[in-house]
């Protein structure tokens, strides 16, 4: 039987040019391309400089050019790499002795090199105009940790040549081009237990920094932010700040609001160890470090991961890496929710039970982890070598997990208050959107055209017909013409002016009253934000008028408040929506919340008992299989018992008494 969780993750071929099984290469994920460099070949054991680009959409591998010119960093492996302004950072690593007789003799890197990915070139060894002290000179080092926060590279831990462990934290100033600070670091991080991550964007928690805010709003009270003679019907309604209901959203790092490196490690594999700690970025080069190994909780914990690699996604620390047991191995993925301090594991399904996969990337855009290995490799056998495979690649969707970078912001908070009251005080209002019932919402023409496509195309073509029907009508020397009224000022605009005794004045949608005054709030807020817009229902039909009218942003509002509203009792609903608007990772999420619900609520048995439990139904757990309890009624009791099955509604479990004993569940099973 299917697992829910395999619809979450597909298996690919890659295609094009697949570089050769590596090992210590390093990956880096820039928008939709992953960037690979360096490595150890396997089949000659000789180390290369060679650079990859990997098309995460399409699947396919391409070998990157290198121009003569180029100054190629030195072939080399267990290097660091990370991406800063549309560039790759490559730190360190270990490579071949130059200039050595002995071809297998080694020695370790402390150079910082550049690609510049726009222009596709090695940009020269950085020099700077005034070369660091040594003593903030990072030692060789290879096998180390690095991460990229505040225009800074972080240089953590590693080892150098004679494989001791290098105990400090290194940070490069990447506007410069030089060193700014050492600090020791008296734990032992490497590549093979640990890793570091952090994001070029952070999560915001408006409701919280509002709450937080000891200062008055300055827009006025609401209903009279334009002033107190706006227009609006004494009768009207308006929304007070309070009931506001701001969601989280993503935003570029600020220096109050920095983007923070979180290092993870796990290490005595036997009686597995677990370390969180965080490091903020502080003005002045420096940086403030807090440990956070004692506020993880949850339900289970990751195992020990060997190698492991990370990211962090909206609010979400992903650490995924290689299990291995007497018993049984996997390539294993878990989540750390940074708000609750709570582990999930990531089940991606049977698509990686089987094969060698290693390596594994955060495609932040898409919100989809991407694992990299030989479906018919052996897990062991390529562990014990090191060996990284690229000839397949799965994807696992994490926002069917809930997983998921949130929106960002289109105009800020106040912006948005000030949009809802200038809706709700109808200001500059021209236009009626007349609702199902006949009820008008006067609104603003030019911000339904700045904000909805498809009305600017509506209104085009509206133009379009009155300009064909003024063609035939008769020229200027006819009585009853009349010259188009003449405007004061200087107004101009690059669209041929509309004769106003011919221009359209309202539109009827077959929506409830409701429904409309949701959509205009968005379009006039360009966010979620009041109570009426996050009701269950009226989320559904938001989402719907997105795939209609091809909203995309609002698309993706709803998606983000329907998953933070997500539970037992809007599960059915979300789902129903979801699987009708082809919105999968929603639809998936939704639809393991219903069953996990039904297999936990308690079943019901025949014969209609006082508690008001269906015919038949034996009152143990939901979600198991059918079967007979000639005990269950006392003595001569021969009904059968009966437990819910999976996905069957409300309305349908009730009606099931009804139906012949001869088929038990009503359904058959999933």
């Amino acid at each position: 039987m299917h697992s829910i969780n395999d619809l979450t993750t597909f298996c690919r071929k890659t295609t094009g040019d697949v570089p050769a099984k590596l090992v210590g290469a390093s990956t880096t994920v820039v928008g939709s391309k992953m960037y690979l460099f360096g490595g150890r070949l396997v089949s000659e054991r000789k180390m290369v400089s060679d650079l990859y680009v990997y098309d995460i959409e399409s699947f396919n591998w391409e070998r990157v050019p290198i121009s003569p010119e180029d100054d190629v960093p030195r072939a080399r492996y267990f290097h660091s790499a990370d991406s800063w302004n549309n560039k790759l950072i490559i730190f360190g690593g270990m490579s071949n002795q130059p200039d050595s007789i002995n071809p297998e003799e080694l020695c370790v890197l402390n150079d910082v090199r550049f690609f510049d990915i726009e222009t596709q070139h090695w940009l020269p060894a950085s020099t700077s105009s005034a070369p660091a002290p040594d003593h903030l000179v990072p030692r060789a080092r290879y096998a180390h940790l690095s991460s990229v926060t505040a225009d800074r590279l972080f240089i953590i831990g590693g080892q150098d040549f004679n494989n001791t462990w290098l105990d400090d934290v290194c940070v490069y100033d990447l506007v410069s081009n030089t060193w700014v600070l050492r600090r020791d670091y008296p734990r032992h991080c490497g590549t093979y237990r640990s890793v570091a991550v952090s994001s070029n964007t952070t999560v915001r928690f408006p409701q919280e920094e509002l709450r937080n805010s000891q200062s008055a709003s300055t827009l006025g009270p609401p209903g009279q932010r334009f002033g107190p003679d706006n227009g609006s019907s004494p009768n009207t309604e308006f929304t007070s700040s309070n009931s506001l209901k701001h969601l989280p959203y993503s935003a570029p790092p600020t220096e109050e609001y920095p983007s923070d490196i979180y290092l993870y490690s796990n290490y005595n594999f036997t009686d597995v160890k677990r370390e969180l700690e965080v490091f903020s970025p502080l003005p002045e080069n420096d940086f403030a470090i807090q440990d956070k190994s004692s506020a993880m909780a949850g339900a289970a914990f990751p195992p020990g991961l060997r190698f492991p690699t990370g990211a962090i996604l909206g609010t979400n620390l992903i650490i995924a890496g290689t299990y291995l047991a007497h018993s049984y191995q996997s390539f294993s993925i878990w989540v750390l929710d940074l708000v609750t301090m709570t582990w999930q594991r990531i089940d991606p399904g049977k698509a990686v039970e089987t094969g060698s996969w290693f390596r594994g990337s955060v495609w932040a855009e898409a919100n989809k982890f991407v694992i990299f290995g030989n479906k018919n490799g052996n897990l062991v056998d390529d562990y014990n070598r090191r060996l990284l495979s690229w000839d397949h690649v799965a994807v696992v969707d994490l926002e069917a997990f809930g997983v998921y970078q949130p929106p960002t912001l289109k105009i800020d908070i106040p912006m948005q208050e000030l949009g809802l009251a200038a809706l709700e005080e109808k200001v500059v209002a021209d236009f009626d959107l007349i609702c199902d019932d006949g009820r008008r919402i006067s609104c603003s023409r030019k911000i339904l055209e700045e904000r909805w496509p498809w009305f600017l195309e509506q209104r085009k073509l509206f133009n379009e017909k009155v300009n064909q029907a003024l063609a035939r009508l008769p020229g200027n020397s006819s009585p009853s013409h009349l010259p188009m009224p003449e405007l004061n000022g200087n107004a101009t605009s690059e669209d041929p002016r509309v004769d106003p005794r011919l221009t359209s004045r309202a539109l009827e949608l077959s929506e409830p009253y409701p429904i409309v005054l949701a959509l205009l709030q968005y379009f006039y807020t360009t966010a979620l934000v009041t109570p009426l817009q996050h009701a269950p229902a009226v989320l559904s039909q938001l989402l719907m008028l997105s795939k209609n009218y091809s909203l995309s942003h609002l698309e993706t509002l709803v998606k983000h408040a329907m998953h933070r509203a997500l539970s037992n009792s809007t599960s059915v609903g979300v789902y129903e929506v979801a699987t009708l608007c082809s919105c999968r990772s929603l639809q998936i999420r939704a639809l393991k919340t219903v069953m996990q619900y039904t297999q936990k609520r308690p079943s019901r048995s025949r014969g209609g008992d006082k508690d008001g439990k269906p015919p038949g139904s034996s009152g143990s757990g939901g979600g198991g299989s059918t079967h007979d309890d000639p005990g269950a009624g006392g003595p001569g009791n021969d009904t059968q018992q009966i437990s819910r099955p999976r996905g069957t509604s409300d309305a349908r479990w009730r009606n099931m008494g009804n139906e012949s004993s001869t088929n038990n569940s009503g359904y058959s099973e999933p």
